[in-house]
């Protein structure tokens, strides 16, 4: 599925922008673990898992359209 072309320059943006919304659910993974650490209520603990386990779900959603992207333009 090539594009058979190069990117446009709003292209390159939201290939930038895809790397940086993938980071950014990679942070929020690592600072709701750190809470659930942290947490010594069992309820409070849950709901920070809980929040971790929802941003790897958009990091994985996010990944599965970035490599598709990626294929598109032939940048593997």
């Amino acid at each position: 599925m090539s594009a058979n072309r190069p990117m446009t320059d709003k292209e390159k943006q939201l290939f930038k922008a895809f790397r940086h919304a993938i980071e950014k659910e990679r942070e929020a993974q690592g600072e709701y673990g750190e809470m659930a650490v942290l947490s010594e209520d069992p309820e409070i603990r849950a709901i920070f898992e809980q929040f971790q386990g929802e941003e790897a779900k958009h990091e994985q959603a996010l990944l599965r359209v970035y490599r598709d992207f990626k294929v598109r333009f032939s940048l593997e």
